[in-house]
């Protein structure tokens, strides 16, 4: 569903980056001394809590670039036209200032230009424990804004009245349960990730169905990521197209480096990601790497054997590459795999099946009832090993959120189950459910006092005490044998 959207906007290293991880509780936004780390925007969620912790509503956050308006090279430039470009997209802005520099020449022409925009805006003094006299610049009053507030976004400090201030300035309003449920014309991004030279560029080119400069001719500019909103058989979709990752002996350059935090970045805000593997070369240590990063950052994968056209074939070499490729990606059983030619084109517009597929199933939610029943069933069929002499009882699951799909097991312990329980519940529930192509997320927890399973009246400890059923241990008399006995 659609959320009310802030920006972040200020001159180049104010700390929007810090301050947009502290709201957003991640460490998607690049944080670093050198100015202009940011070049793209990024995206995240903040959810308002009552007073009493309970989260209340959420709403989108976007961190943009630094905005110099006196640049005139391609890269500065360009920073601050997608910058310009969120603003305009956002419902409030937050204005970000340096208090340990004071106000500057870019503050006061970045406020003359929000003024223009005509949208709500709160001056938010970030660095307080470097501002002179502990007091903020007198000039910062000058440009016009209310509220200003000061904060430290490195520490924390300031944060509480700064979401008091964003709040009531929200043009609408969305619960935690309202921003879950997916806008039905809403767009899907998927990603290209994979090693350079697999050929992520000349998909990009062939999906499009043109070809593109994704980077300028300047050094250095790969370290961005590209999107492009583009329309195909009545849905909007997003391709999101990375740098290469090499193996991190070999990035030894900045800029090479910043690329690969770009992907993972990628990776994080799209629903699906193309792991793209060179069929000539096969799979290397590498692009288990890769894999493992996409898996961390909870979007779904599609593994893409792409140069298929210059492969040697014969009946079953097809099944003997997607065997070694289940072999070396062993993680990866659930991801669907396609072979393609992105230079013929050969099976390159059955992608777009594939990823809207293996999207909905990211996003999918199971009935609690249907979820307890099949708990009940995995842990007859097989109960969990005991932890410290003890038998675990697992009372309920329920799912907690998705993009991946995520679960939580309410027991009589909050240690996790042993690994490979752990996985046999996963294996079951993709059995059960499907999910092919996202991950997992499985926990457990203790059960709290009086908490019971949403929609069932009766306690299910009974059923799903894991002792319950099993035959006694050799030695062992049950009350009844020995009542007989007597």
């Amino acid at each position: 569903m659609k959320l009310p959207r802030v920006a972040l906007c200020g001159r180049p290293n104010v700390g929007k980056s810090t301050l947009f991880n502290r709201l957003t509780r991640s460490r998607a936004a690049l944080v670093h001394d050198l100015p202009g780390m940011t070049r793209d925007r990024s995206y995240g969620r903040v959810t308002l809590q009552d007073e009493d912790g309970t989260p209340s509503e959420v709403f989108e956050l976007v961190d943009t670039g630094g905005l110099d308006f006196e640049g005139d090279d391609v890269i500065t430039s360009g920073i601050t036209r997608m910058a310009e470009r969120a603003l305009g997209e956002s419902h409030v802005v937050i204005f970000l200032v340096d208090g340990h520099d004071g106000c500057t020449a870019g503050d006061e022409e970045i406020a003359l230009r929000l003024q223009r925009m005509g949208k709500p805006v709160i001056l938010a003094v970030n660095k307080e424990d470097g501002m002179k006299g502990g007091a903020p610049d007198a000039a910062f009053y000058a440009l016009g804004f209310e509220p200003m507030v000061t904060l430290s976004a490195a520490h924390g400090r300031g944060i509480h009245d700064l979401l008091e201030e964003v709040k009531p300035r929200l043009p609408f309003h969305r619960t935690p349960e309202e921003a879950d449920i997916p806008e039905p014309d809403a767009e899907l991004r998927f990603a290209f990730i994979g090693r350079p030279n697999v050929g992520k560029s000349s998909l990009t080119n062939r999906l499009l169905g043109y070809e593109r400069s994704l980077v300028s001719e300047i050094a250095g500019t790969t370290r961005d990521t590209v999107d492009t909103v583009f329309h195909h058989n009545d849905k909007d979709f997003r391709l999101i197209d990375t740098a290469g990752i090499r193996r991190k002996g070999k990035t030894t350059e900045g800029a090479e480096i910043l690329s690969i935090l770009k992907a993972k970045q990628a990776m994080a805000r799209a629903d699906v990601s193309l792991l793209v593997l060179d069929a000539v070369e096969g799979v290397t240590h590498q692009d288990a790497v890769i894999a493992g990063y996409a898996q961390e950052a909870g979007a779904a994968v599609i593994l893409v054997m792409n140069k298929w056209d210059l492969v040697e074939k014969d009946t079953f070499t097809a099944l003997d590459v997607e065997a070694k490729i289940r072999h070396d990606l062993g993680f990866l059983q659930h991801a669907p795999m396609i072979f393609v030619s992105a230079a013929t084109g050969q099976r390159v517009p059955k992608l777009f099946e594939i990823i809207e597929e293996v999207a909905a199933l990211h996003t999918k939610r199971i009935p609690t009832g249907e979820l307890n029943r099949f708990l009940r069933d995995s842990v007859a069929a097989f109960s969990p090993a005991a932890i410290e002499g003890k038998l675990p009882k697992l009372f309920f699951m329920v799912q907690v959120g998705v993009r991946p799909p995520t679960f939580v097991i309410k027991a009589n312990t909050d240690r996790s189950l042993h690994f490979s329980y752990m996985r046999y519940l996963e294996n079951r529930l993709r059995e059960a459910f499907g999910f092919k192509g996202t991950p997992l997320r499985l926990s457990v927890q203790k059960k709290g006092k009086g908490e019971e399973q949403e929609g069932q009246a009766a306690p299910v400890r009974k059923i799903l005490d894991v002792g319950e059923g099993l035959k006694p241990s050799r030695g062992r008399k049950t009350g009844e044998n020995r009542r007989g006995r007597r």
